[in-house]
């Protein structure tokens, strides 16, 4: 008689080949806490301590629930664990985005560029791959710092690099989770009055808005992706009026003395 040990069964149970799930919901919660306690530094105890205990609980209960075959509770705890992680990457991000603003406006990029020579390629240009996504800084002054900083040649070709591949992101991100999403992350006056710029002359209006500043390029990347606008076209668009903001802007001084 081939008898399992009480060890065997209980390896055997946390480490089937239905184990993945449960691995990657654990993993997910594990990386939360980390944001989490990164993120609520600057909160009351209280609110950390809620926070935290949420967290493990959920990883309690699931990890309890998979080894007692326990199906309806497992699903249930694995819904409310992906609700726990995005909320508490919404969390993060605001606080990271609040914390990049606070710091442009009271130190300035120039500054900050200068303070971090090593680093201040890539700050400038996760910057500027920002700009269209979630940092409400303007074009203007990102890319005339960076001149100031790195040169007109690094500013432009970084600028121009990190702002396209941001347009694009956020382009395919409103394409790819609809409308439900989007209500939220934009403001849909502005939305509303992007549909109505575009809808004769798409083409000439999506240049002329990225390069005159009327709309911020989130609203601009959004209105494109949820109204169905052509891949190819609007990347096209993106990359000409791209070029020709961020050169003009790197090399203002230059263009300034030359006219």
């Amino acid at each position: 008689m081939n008898l399992k040990s009480p060890l065997s069964s209980f390896s055997y149970k946390l480490f089937n080949p239905y184990t993945y799930p449960v691995l990657k919901q654990l993993g997910m919660l594990i990386i939360s806490i980390l944001l989490l306690s990164q993120t609520l530094s600057t909160f009351e105890s209280s609110y950390r301590i809620i926070g935290f205990s949420i967290g493990y609980l959920l990883m309690v209960t699931l990890l309890v629930s998979h080894l007692l075959r326990q199906r309806t509770i497992f699903e249930m705890t694995k819904t409310g664990s992906i609700v726990y992680s995005l909320f508490v990457l919404s969390i993060y991000l605001t606080h990271i985005v609040s914390s990049m603003v606070v710091l442009l406006d009271n130190k300035g990029l120039e500054s900050i560029l200068n303070e971090n020579i090593e680093l201040a390629k890539f700050i400038y240009f996760m910057v500027c791959f920002a700009q269209p996504i979630i940092l409400p800084v303007p074009e203007m002054v990102t890319v005339v710092a960076g001149s100031a900083a790195l040169g007109s040649l690094s500013a432009f070709i970084l600028g121009f690099l990190g702002a396209v591949l941001g347009i694009l992101t956020m382009f395919y991100l409103s394409r790819t989770f609809g409308m439900k999403v989007v209500q939220r992350l934009v403001n849909e006056k502005q939305l509303e009055q992007y549909h109505r710029s575009v809808r004769k002359n798409e083409m000439w209006i999506l240049g002329l808005l990225f390069i005159i500043p009327v709309l911020p390029d989130e609203i601009i990347c959004v209105g494109a992706g949820i109204s169905g606008v052509k891949a190819n076209r609007f990347i096209t668009i993106a990359l000409l009026s791209k070029l020709v903001t961020t050169f003009s802007l790197a090399y203002s001084l230059q263009l300034t003395d030359l006219f």
